[in-house]
């Protein structure tokens, strides 16, 4: 079965703009109509609603229990590329508001998964003094190796120096015990998704600055987002097709 023409009904996300633009580039076929295309391009997060008529078209959604098509979401090499991204973005808000120079920052990274490991690496290029903190001895290690140093999560209760912390964990890490814990002009940004790992209205009535770090990493890399979503529903009609 090969896939030529595609349609993206959904453009509300700008992203699906630059994806609809990468797949042309790369000799795809746009079409208006759906009902003329080989495949169809929803964005993230993909809806149920939006599925409806496209039961016997080849569907590449974002993040949706959807029974069948691709989620490019799970394409590991497009969310490998999108960690970057959003740790990229991530660097951004935090010097959109703050005062000083990253350079001997010190900079707290809570999770030590995809994200946290991107912005290990960035903020280490910045010479950002840097702690990690997760649970497991495999990301100990490796974040100990890349350089940085290592806590547990029961240490978060102790008090805490960082002038900079970043939450990468999808559920509430930081509670009151925790927020205690930290410098009152501390600038904290939480990336996780709904809904999120801060209190935040603990923190709110603590004075404590929180940073919302959703909608990345299209936030401030439209364009190569969605080019990465294209690379990737390209990438996957290139194994899975051809």
């Amino acid at each position: 079965m090969r896939l030529n023409k595609f349609s993206v009904p959904f453009t509300e996300d700008k992203r699906m703009i630059y994806a609809k633009e990468y797949l042309e580039k790369k000799g795809f076929e746009y079409t208006q109509k759906t009902e003329d295309s080989d495949f169809v391009l929803l964005p993230v997060s993909s809806k149920k609603h939006m599925f409806k008529g496209l039961e016997d078209k080849v569907v590449f959604y974002g993040m949706c229990d959807y029974k069948s098509g691709y989620d490019y979401m799970k394409y590991e090499s497009y969310v490998l590329k999108n960690a970057f991204l959003t740790a990229e973005g991530a660097v951004t808000l935090i010097e959109e508001n703050t005062n000083y120079s990253l350079f001997r920052a010190n900079v707290l990274i809570i999770g030590y998964g995809r994200i946290g490991k991107a912005l290990h690496k960035i903020l280490k290029g910045y010479g950002a003094d840097i702690t990690v903190c997760s649970r497991s001895k495999e990301s100990e290690a490796e974040c100990v190796f890349n350089g940085a140093r290592h806590i547990s999560f029961d240490e978060l209760k102790k008090d805490n120096a960082a002038e900079i912390i970043i939450n990468t964990v999808p559920h509430t890490v930081l509670t009151k015990a925790e927020l205690s814990a930290i410098r009152k002009d501390a600038v904290i940004l939480d990336l996780a998704s709904f809904p999120g790992g801060i209190d935040t209205l603990v923190a709110d009535s603590m004075g404590l600055l929180v940073l919302n770090g959703s909608r990345m990493p299209a936030r401030y890399a439209e364009k190569t987002a969605g080019y990465l979503i294209g690379e990737a529903v390209s990438d996957i009609i290139e194994e899975e097709f051809v």
